[in-house]
Parts: C-alpha cells; sequence; structure tokens
C-alpha cells in the first residue's frame, strides 16, 4: 500500500512514498553500505544492480533531503523485518569477503563461487568459463547457489542474479546431479531463470529425460506433472515424449488439467507414425476439447504439414 510522509517540522521536505522509499534505502544498506553518494555514483554508471523501478532524480531527492535533515532515512522508513533483511544481506557480504581473506586456499571453488556471485558483467562470461573449465567437480556448489533462496533476492550479493550465473554454469556442465535441482527450479521463479533450467536439463540428455517421464507419469496429478511437462517441451521432437505426452492425453480430464493438457500437446510434435498423428487430428476434431487448447492443437498439426 502506498503512503505518503510529511514532516510539518521540517519545512521545505517533500513527502516521501513509503513503499518505493523503503525500497531504495534498503537497496542503499544492502548494496552500498548507506551511502547515497555511492549508489548515485553506481546508478549514473548504469551497473549490472541497477532497479529499473529506481528512478535515479528520486535517489538524489531522497540524498538531498538526509543532507537536508541530518537524519537517516532508514529510521522513518524502514520496519523492523526491513532492517532484518537489509542486515542478513550485509552478513552474506561479510561472509563473501572473508572467502578472499584466506590466505592460499586449500580449496578455490568457495572463492570462484564468489566470483560468481559478485560479478559486475550481466552475463557473468569470465566467471562462469572460469566455473566451467573446473568441470563436474564444483557441481555440488552450484546446486547448493541455486538452491539458496536469498541468493535471488536483489538485496543479497549478486542483485539476484547470481543463480542465473550458476544455472548458465550447470548448463554447460551437464551434470546429472543437478537434475533435481533445475527440475524444482522450473516455475519457482522468473522466467529467463525457468527457461536456462529446461535447457540445462536438455543438455544433460538421456539421465533428464528418462527423471521428467518417471515424474509425468507419477500419479495423483499435480504442479510436479505440469513443471516435468514444461520442461519435456524442450524434448518436443524426441518420439518417445511425445508418445508418453500422447498417451496421458488421451486419458486426460482437460477441463480440470487445462494447463497440464496446454504442455502435453506440445510436447506432441514428435509423434511418428501415421495411425499416431491420424488420432491425434481425430483427437483435436473433438467437440469435447476446450476452446483454450484448439490453438495449440492447431499448431501441432500444422508442423506436420
Amino acid at each position: 500500500m502506498t503512503q505518503e510522509f510529511y514532516s510539518e517540522e521540517e519545512p521545505g521536505n517533500f513527502p516521501l512514498n513509503y513503499e518505493i522509499d523503503a525500497a531504495i534505502v534498503m537497496h542503499r544498506d544492502s548494496h552500498f553500505a548507506g551511502q547515497f553518494s555511492t549508489m548515485i555514483e553506481y546508478y549514473r554508471n548504469n551497473g549490472v544492480g541497477v532497479m529499473e523501478e529506481f528512478d535515479l532524480e528520486r535517489i538524489e531527492e531522497l540524498a538531498a533531503q538526509e543532507a537536508k535533515t541530518l537524519q537517516n532515512l532508514a529510521i522513518s522508513l524502514l520496519t523492523g523485518p526491513d532492517a532484518e533483511r537489509v542486515a542478513a544481506a550485509r552478513e552474506a557480504y561479510k561472509n563473501l569477503k572473508e572467502v578472499y581473506e584466506i590466505k592460499s586456499p586449500k580449496n578455490k571453488y568457495p572463492q570462484l563461487i564468489a566470483d560468481l556471485i559478485l560479478a559486475e558483467d550481466p552475463h557473468a562470461k569470465v566467471e562462469v568459463e572460469a566455473i566451467v573449465a573446473e568441470k563436474h567437480a564444483i557441481v555440488p556448489s552450484l546446486i547448493e547457489l541455486i538452491n539458496s533462496e536469498d541468493f535471488y533476492d536483489p538485496l543479497f550479493p549478486g542483485y539476484g542474479l547470481a543463480p542465473e550465473h550458476a544455472l548458465a554454469c550447470l548448463q554447460k556442465i551437464g551434470d546429472k546431479r543437478a537434475i533435481i535441482a533445475l527440475f524444482e527450479s522450473i516455475g519457482k521463479h522468473d522466467f529467463f531463470n525457468e527457461d536456462v533450467a529446461i535447457s540445462a536439463l536438455w543438455h544433460i540428455g538421456e539421465p533428464a529425460k528418462d527423471f521428467l517421464l518417471r515424474v509425468l507419469r507419477s500419479k495423483p496429478y499435480n504442479e510436479d506433472n505440469e513443471r516435468a511437462a514444461i520442461a519435456l517441451v524442450a524434448f518436443e521432437e524426441d518420439e518417445e515424449v511425445a508418445q508418453a505426452c500422447w498417451e496421458i492425453l488421451r486419458g486426460l480430464d482437460l477441463r480440470q488439467y487445462l494447463l497440464f493438457a496446454e504442455y502435453l500437446i506440445l510436447c506432441c510434435e514428435g509423434l511418428r507414425s501415421p495411425a499416431e498423428r491420424e488420432a491425434f487430428i481425430s483427437f483435436g476434431n473433438s467437440e469435447n476439447i476446450p476452446k483454450e487448447l484448439r490453438g495449440d492443437i492447431k499448431s501441432i498439426i500444422n508442423c506436420w504439414k
């Protein structure tokens, strides 16, 4: 809820929008040691952690107000839970800093992971390449990173981008130990991360496909079946995947599982035999098919022409 704050005791102050201003101050305190000057410079240089919803002009206004009142805006804007989140983010920075303070570390993986988290390149190309060069041995550290909810939070080191970089590493390494973590990340965060996770599963190949098919066929149907179908769309030209999806689709209550059905349909492109394709076309022409599914069925049929 948007609220406004105006202090009549401080003439010349302008209204504060609690929601967005509090977010700006939390961002400042987490990443820029509580310094507006450092934050403003970072935003002027368009750093990788710049938040699109934060207007530079507004940040400068807040900085001017704080300088004028000589009162830290965090005192009036942040709630107790807000302050706790900032403290947790700063503790995470402290932990990463300690990684670099270890002289001649026996294990270089913590520093490589820290480099990945703190990368200021939006694609972390150098850091990703350094990790991929380590191949399979570093995979458990990457899994730990994508399983950490904190690093999806823009307040924490990495501005919420670290899991995306870790997924990119797993995509290139292609280790089957990451299958469950990749699967569980589908539908959990943003669509870009989801696409990278699905691509990583596809790169792992047969072991990932076998796992996804087992989940797809499991009952009772729930969101895991739906996530498996989403991931299997990447295997859309695979005949085994298409036949498994077609088999489930024929016995499914389409109106009860509309979204699940939609993804199953998209996986049917790999049907090869004329008999199966003819059956799929007849299925699509049935009057019982919900209108929401007709467009997807038509697109699959058009792929076969």
